[in-house]
């Protein structure tokens, strides 16, 4: 499951983490960090530790703390690359039943771009949050 801390992704965290206590089941929450290509040649560059540490930082301890509240099995993985190649080869990575994701935080777009292309592309379900 897709999360980068944003309010859609966390309520598809708690989705999931629910699917997975009904299921007894684990959920691979998973922060994708991707920097587009023309990011390269501005003239300031933030990096991702900034937002979330060199290895995933607060967002893999909330997530943690989620989990056992839950008592829920899991873990957090954090990426660096193309999310929706990411997500998806986590999924194939742990034999996933299906992949979680929220839905963009801009309603123009409506399913985004990440949740649309694991539907156009992905090799399993794709269950997206609003």
């Amino acid at each position: 499951m897709g999360l980068d801390g944003s309010t859609t992704s966390w309520r598809a965290f708690s989705m999931a983490v629910g699917i997975a206590r009904r299921y007894e089941a684990r959920v691979h929450a998973c922060f994708v960090f991707h920097v587009p290509a023309s990011a390269g040649l501005a003239a300031f560059a933030v990096p991702v530790t900034a937002f979330v540490g060199d290895d995933g930082g607060d967002l893999g301890r909330d997530v943690a703390e989620e989990l056992s509240r839950a008592g829920v099995e899991g873990d957090f993985t954090y990426i660096e690359g193309d999310v929706a190649h990411e997500l998806e080869a986590l999924a194939e990575r742990c034999l996933a039943d299906v992949i979680v994701v929220g839905r963009s935080r801009h309603p123009a777009l409506h399913l985004g771009g990440v949740p649309r292309r694991l539907l156009a592309t992905g090799r399993r379900p794709v269950l997206v949050v609003p």
